[in-house]
């Protein structure tokens, strides 16, 4: 009966008797492939998922409430740039710079990896391994991937290079520290504590990276994530083989950012603590010019009751004032920031004052144009050598620059003209208190400038004090929530995974191959033996 006579159900009884009948293969490839897989699971180092918690402090510094009247004016022209974006942070954390600063750190352009059985099993050794690789600086910034593969043993080590996927060179070390000159540059060896402690032959491989090549490769591995838009947590997390070497690696990008806080913050508090100085000397000098001029009015009127009239002057123009003083004061700092800006000394340095309370529309042109700074001090920073995108940096900033003493001089003209309409009512007023003597009125204006003058110190010299509390990092930006640890499951390799492939082609793929192919492989040779 031929097989396509043959039922549905009769082909799949036949089947399964065929399988019956060759039982042993399924046995057989069970046996081997059960063996491959638990080999497998033996020698494979499992892949961890290293984690950490942590969670963006606000500014602690411990400047709190008013220290003296000028809070309101504080509160004005305050220093405080809002807080921080969560997903900006979190892109910072492992961004390309910060990467290259912890990988500058920990060294980890060098890979040590000891291999045995052929180079079936590698273990990466990182702060254990016996021979350290010496590089100079600008070699580790430049270089392409270099090889070394290590041979040592009782008497020598055997060196071999390679560099674009070609052997460059043997050499032979016969004792530490050696140094041996390759077409690549000088490299030299050493000997570390854990040397003594390796069983005599060993293999060792040395891969030597530029900082920026590895900062891609842990780009890919090290992950910065966030729960929550307006939450200040970020979940940090890495995948490793070498579980204490990921715990350092979370521990150092950590400390990489809260540097460059630090580093940030300094900056600027020098900055503007400087700025403070220079504006108290030219402040005090204004002050003492107007209390000199008072008493040389006062000895010059023979004025002994001044302070009555001053009072009674007060109680009817109470309520003019104190909005002129306010209106005189603002300028006065609004002049003060435009001629900081305007100076061509400051031309990259922040703005120590926002001017929310000016025009709350210049707010977010001075926190983009700070931010502007900010990166143009890192980019800079990173890199020594002035590049076309530094320029460009430069230009646009320039220009920004502009657009803001533009917005500032137009914030002033609006000044201006409440002031002037200020005054014309306080002079209608003055017209109507006729009786007040000319003498007192001039009296009036020069107690007003003293005002002014006083206010602007006493405000100055409080931001002097605060920015000087806020200068000492009391606590780092990031605060640890959850220390790195190891999750219990690795990553890989997966039981499941490997159970599935093993009931693939131990129940499957082999005993088939062989039920059906052996027979196919028997016949061909067969024919060929006949002819």
């Amino acid at each position: 009966m031929s097989k396509e006579s043959k039922s549905e159900k009769e082909q799949v009884i036949d089947f399964l008797l065929n399988c019956l009948k060759n039982w042993y293969y399924f046995v057989i490839s069970m046996v081997i492939c059960t063996a491959i897989a638990v080999i497998y699971l033996k020698i494979t180092t499992p892949v961890m998922k290293i984690a950490a918690k942590v969670s963006l402090r606000e500014d602690d510094s411990p400047v709190g409430g008013s220290i003296s009247k000028t809070s309101s004016l504080m509160s004005a022209f305050g220093m405080s740039a809002g807080g921080l974006n969560v997903m900006d942070e979190s892109n910072k954390i492992v961004s390309h710079g910060y990467l290259k600063k912890m990988i500058r750190s920990l060294d980890l352009n060098k890979v040590y990896v000891q291999t045995k059985f052929f180079g079936l099993s590698k273990q990466d050794l990182y702060d254990q391994s016996p021979i350290i690789l010496s590089v100079e600086p600008a070699l580790s910034d430049t270089t392409e991937i270099v090889e070394f593969k290590l041979k040592t043993k009782k008497e020598q080590t055997q060196v071999k290079v390679k560099w674009r996927n070609k052997v460059v060179g043997r050499y032979e070390i016969h004792s530490f520290p050696s140094t041996i000159e390759t077409p690549v540059g000088k490299f030299t060896f050493s000997q570390s504590v854990w040397f003594d402690s390796y069983k005599k032959p060993f293999s060792l491989n040395i891969t030597l990276t530029s900082h920026d090549f590895m900062s891609q490769i842990y780009s890919n591995i090290l992950e910065a994530d966030f729960e929550k838009k307006n939450s200040n947590l970020i979940d940090l997390n890495i995948i490793n083989k070498n579980v204490p070497l990921g715990k350092r690696i979370l521990n150092e990008i950590i400390h990489v950012y809260n540097q460059e806080w630090i580093t940030d913050k300094n900056e600027v508090s020098d900055k503007t603590i400087s700025f403070i100085a220079e504006r108290l000397d030219s402040v005090k000098l204004n002050l003492s010019l107007v209390d000199q001029s008072i008493r040389q009015f006062k000895d010059s009127h023979s004025l002994t009751d001044v302070e009555a009239d001053v009072k009674y002057i007060f109680a009817v123009d109470a309520e003019l004032q104190p909005k002129l003083m306010e209106t005189a004061t603002q300028l006065k700092l609004a002049d003060i920031i435009v001629d900081y800006i305007s100076n061509e000394d400051n031309k990259y340095e922040q703005i120590p004052f926002s001017l929310t309370t000016l025009d709350p529309s210049i707010a977010e042109v001075i926190n983009q144009y700070n931010g502007e700074l900010i990166k143009r001090s890192e980019v800079y920073r990173n890199s020594p050598l002035k590049t076309s995108g530094m320029s460009s940096l430069d230009e646009q900033i320039g220009i920004q620059r502009k657009n803001l003493l533009l917005s500032l001089n137009n914030i002033k003209k609006g000044m201006q003209i409440t002031a002037a309409d200020l005054k014309k009512k306080e002079d209608e007023l003055n017209v109507r208190l006729g009786a007040i003597p000319v003498i007192e009125r001039d009296y009036i204006a020069l107690k007003r400038e003293q005002e002014i003058q006083q206010t602007v110190y006493a405000f100055l010299l409080e931001k002097n004090y605060e920015t000087a509390i806020k200068s000492v990092s009391l606590l780092p930006k990031l605060k640890v929530i959850d220390e790195p640890y190891a999750l219990i499951k690795p990553v890989s390799p997966s039981k499941m995974k490997v159970a599935m492939m093993l009931l693939f082609f131990g129940a499957v793929f082999f005993p088939f191959s062989a039920i059906y192919l052996i027979p196919y492989i028997r016949d061909y040779f067969r024919k060929r033996k006949e002819k």
